[in-house]
C-alpha cells in the first residue's frame, strides 16, 4: 500500500534531484510516496509565480506508485492548498517514459527548451486547473448548486 510523505522536503527533494539527474533545487516543497518502507515517487514543487507552479516529478520503475488518492494528493496540493492555476512540468524529449506520463496524467505540450537536454530538447507541459481531471468536481468547501437532475 501508498504511503504520502509529507515534512521530509529536504531528503525528498534530494532523492528527487538525484533521480532527474539535477544538483538540486532552490525554495520548494515535496510531497513523497512510500511503498514497503521506500520511497517510489516524489513531487517537488517550485518556482511559484504570479499563479503557476512548476513540479518536477520522479518514479522509481513501477507504475504502482499512480493510484488515484495518490494523483488526487499530488494535483490537489498546487491547484487548491497553493492556489495555482497553471502546473507546469518538464521533460526530455528523449525520455519516452515521461513523455508518456505528461500525457496520460493529462498535461498539454505547451512548449520546447531547445537543447536544454543536449543533445534533446526540454518539453514544456502545461495543466490549467480546471483541466486537471485528479481534481475535477471537487467543491473544497463550496455548496454545488442542486438540480432535479442530481438532487
Amino acid at each position: 500500500m501508498n504511503r504520502l510523505i509529507f515534512g521530509a522536503d529536504d531528503y525528498l527533494k534530494t532523492w528527487t534531484a538525484k533521480q532527474i539527474g539535477i544538483d538540486g533545487f532552490g525554495p520548494s516543497v515535496a510531497i513523497g510516496v512510500q511503498r514497503d518502507g521506500e520511497i517510489i515517487a516524489a513531487a517537488v514543487y517550485h518556482d511559484l509565480r504570479k499563479g503557476q507552479i512548476e513540479a518536477s516529478i520522479a518514479a522509481i520503475f513501477s507504475r504502482r506508485w499512480a493510484t488515484r488518492s495518490v494523483l488526487h494528493a499530488l494535483f490537489a496540493y498546487p491547484f487548491n492548498q497553493v492556489g495555482a492555476d497553471r502546473l507546469l512540468v518538464q521533460c526530455s524529449e528523449s525520455n519516452e517514459k515521461a513523455m508518456k506520463m505528461n500525457r496520460q496524467l493529462g498535461f498539454t505540450q505547451e512548449g520546447r527548451l531547445r537543447q536544454l537536454y543536449a543533445p534533446h530538447d526540454a518539453v514544456l507541459w502545461g495543466m490549467l486547473k480546471d483541466e486537471c481531471k485528479w481534481i475535477e468536481g471537487q467543491t473544497n468547501g463550496k455548496i454545488k448548486p442542486t438540480t432535479a437532475a442530481n438532487a
